[in-house]
């Protein structure tokens, strides 16, 4: 059975590049992957989990990081992933297995599980851990196939009605990843769409940089809050192109979005 390197003899290569979406065999677009949710990676040290967090990252997808089910009830109540990805090879298993998949089970926002297994997993094992929404792989972890796999757990998400969002003439349906604004159509990229989601839920609230950094990036840009001012620059361009202003700076405290005054045309947005 062929079993995956040892991370501490495994020689150092570059992290591999997403697809060009522009080269199609048969001369179409293929369609984008896209995965609209943060994935929880479950498990301990690997080079497979590291390339698929690296990957997931490069799509602007959020990772989220759980060895073990210490822990893992509290961050999944605050980050609310929807994907997870669970490591039960017996070299990488995520460790306290059966309470972190029922911890998993049990997440307010219900969590879709892809199971990495070992290349001798019997079908009683398999069957004990998988549901039908579920999906699986087995053997030496194919982070390509991974991710093809995320995506379509992701598109089968069943659709959860809490999470439409509407401030002013501002409106936000995570299940079907849209953003309009007075009947218009918005086009986000995967980390704006989330800041604003976030900026949405809390409307009327100002919220500091420090915790919009720790909500959308969870740390990836630790110390560097001007990440959160040059995306909010983004999204003042995007939602406030042509329309009154509805996402404010509030000096030495953070960013509020409120509906806006239908009566002010200021859409220059420079108060970065």
């Amino acid at each position: 059975m062929r079993t995956e390197p040892d991370p501490q003899t495994e020689p150092h290569s570059e992290a591999p590049t997403a697809p060009d979406p522009a080269v199609s065999s048969d001369g179409d677009d293929p369609p984008a992957m896209r995965i609209a949710s943060p994935v929880l990676i479950c498990g301990g040290p690997s080079p497979a989990k590291s390339e698929l967090a690296g990957r997931l990252r490069g799509l602007d997808v959020k990772v989220l990081d759980s060895p073990g089910a210490e822990h893992l009830e509290s961050l999944l109540s605050t980050e609310e992933p929807r994907l997870a990805v669970v490591d039960v090879r017996a070299r990488r298993r995520v460790s306290e297995l059966p309470r972190a998949v029922g911890t998993l089970r049990g997440a307010p926002a219900g969590c879709t599980c892809l199971f990495w297994f070992d290349g001798d997993a019997e079908p009683p094992e398999i069957l004990d851990l998988r549901r039908a929404d579920d999906d699986h792989s087995v053997g030496t972890v194919d982070v390509e196939d991974s991710l093809v796999r995320l995506h379509l757990l992701s598109e089968a998400l069943p659709e959860d009605p809490g999470d439409r969002f509407v401030v002013g003439d501002l409106e936000l349906d995570v299940a079907a990843r849209t953003v309009r604004r007075s009947g218009r159509d918005i086009d986000l990229s995967d980390t704006e769409f989330r800041l604003l989601r976030l900026l949405m839920r809390h409307a009327r609230t100002v919220l500091p940089k420090t915790e919009i950094l720790h909500e959308v990036w969870q740390y990836e840009f630790a110390g560097q809050a001007n990440i959160v001012e040059l995306y909010i620059s983004y999204l003042r361009k995007k939602i406030e192109a042509e329309r009154p202003k509805m996402i404010h700076t509030v000096r030495g405290a953070g960013y509020v979005l409120r509906p806006a005054d239908p009566d002010l045309r200021d859409t220059a947005a420079t108060d970065q």
